[in-house]
C-alpha cells in the first residue's frame, strides 16, 4: 500500500477521506490539515579502502534480505545527513570515517510492513586507512565483504539507487 492511501483519516481532526480523494497532498476537507508525503532521507557510503575496494554489507534483514547494501541507514530528526551517515557506518561495521565526499542522490522507495514510503537517498564517499573492520552490533548486518564491483556485484544489489551510486562512482575513479 501506497504511504498515501494509508492516510484514510485526518491524524489532527479523525475525519474520514473519501474514497474518491487521490488529490496530493492529503487535504482534510474537515479541518484543512495538509500532508505533503515528503519522502524520507537515507544515506549510503561508498567506502573505500587503501586498496581502492569498495566495501559492500549483506542485508541481513527485509526489504532486500540476502542482498547486497552500502553501509547507510535512514536520518534521524534533527540530524544531517553527514552525521546520519557516520552514526550508521559505526553501528552497521564499527569503523568510524572522517571526511565524506558527496557522491549523488536518487530517489528510492521503502516497502516495510505493507507500505510503501517514497525515500530519497544521499550518498557520500569516504576513504578509510585501515579495513579492519569490527563485529558490530547491529542486526540489519549478516556480512560484509571487499571487493571490487563488477557487473555480478551490482546485479546483487538490493536497492536499485545503491547500484546507479556504485556506477556513478566507479565512472568517477
Amino acid at each position: 500500500m501506497d504511504v498515501f492511501a494509508a492516510y484514510r483519516f485526518c491524524p489532527i481532526c479523525g475525519a474520514t477521506r473519501p474514497e474518491s480523494d487521490s488529490s496530493r497532498p492529503f487535504r482534510c476537507q474537515a479541518c484543512s490539515y495538509t500532508c505533503f508525503f515528503g519522502p524520507v532521507t537515507a544515506v549510503g557510503g561508498v567506502i573505500t579502502n587503501s586498496s581502492g575496494e569498495v566495501l559492500l554489507i549483506e542485508r541481513a534483514k527485509d526489504p532486500g534480505k540476502g542482498k547486497l547494501g552500502m553501509p547507510g541507514g535512514f536520518v534521524d530528526p534533527n540530524e544531517s545527513a553527514e552525521v546520519a551517515l557516520r552514526r550508521e557506518i559505526l553501528e552497521e561495521v564499527g569503523l568510524q570515517v572522517g571526511r565524506l565526499e558527496f557522491l549523488m542522490t536518487a530517489p528510492n522507495s521503502y516497502f516495510y510492513q505493507g507500505v510503501l514510503s517514497p525515500v530519497l537517498d544521499i550518498f557520500f564517499c569516504a576513504t578509510i586507512e585501515s579495513d579492519q573492520l569490527v563485529a558490530a552490533e547491529a542486526t540489519e548486518v549478516s556480512a560484509w565483504m571487499w571487493t571490487h564491483p563488477n557487473e555480478d556485484t551490482l546485479g546483487r544489489m538490493a536497492f536499485e539507487s545503491n547500484r546507479l551510486a556504485l556506477e556513478r562512482f566507479l565512472k568517477t575513479r
